[in-house]
């Protein structure tokens, strides 16, 4: 197992240290090309100890990576980030504080930015047009 980390890496570590979690799958969406690559990518993370893992009630079951157990509890911010992008949103720009998540961003010629918590979570699904899946 390597132990340098990528510029993608550095990337996920720095989502990662705004208390949101991520999971292998999520990883794939918004940081790597594909599934393979981003468990690779993150079992070297995790063996160099730059996040944490939940343990795997089932094998085939994903795991959620994370710095402080705490930030678990917002893996459904992660997850509305996830589904923006494969609707086709762009994401400009995120930040996560507070328990607000703030975004900004794009499909086609329209532009939003949307401040999601867990209270307003279905409501931003609904106005997006997104599908929870």
């Amino acid at each position: 197992m390597k132990g340098q980390l990528t510029q993608r890496d550095i990337h996920l570590l720095d989502f990662c240290e705004q208390q949101l979690p991520i999971s292998t799958d999520m990883a794939a969406i918004l940081f790597y090309p594909n599934r393979y690559i981003a468990q690779r990518r993150l079992a070297i993370i995790h063996h160099l100890k730059q996040l944490k893992r939940s343990e795997r009630l089932f094998v085939n079951q994903p795991y959620v990576y994370y710095q402080k157990k705490k930030d678990l509890k917002n893996l459904l911010f992660t997850k509305l980030l996830c589904d923006m992008t494969e609707a086709g949103f762009h994401i400009e720009s995120y930040s996560f504080k507070e328990n607000v998540l703030v975004a900004v961003i794009h499909k086609e010629e329209i532009s939003y930015q949307i401040n999601a918590t867990l209270q307003n979570m279905e409501q931003v699904y609904k106005r997006l047009k997104l599908e929870s899946k």
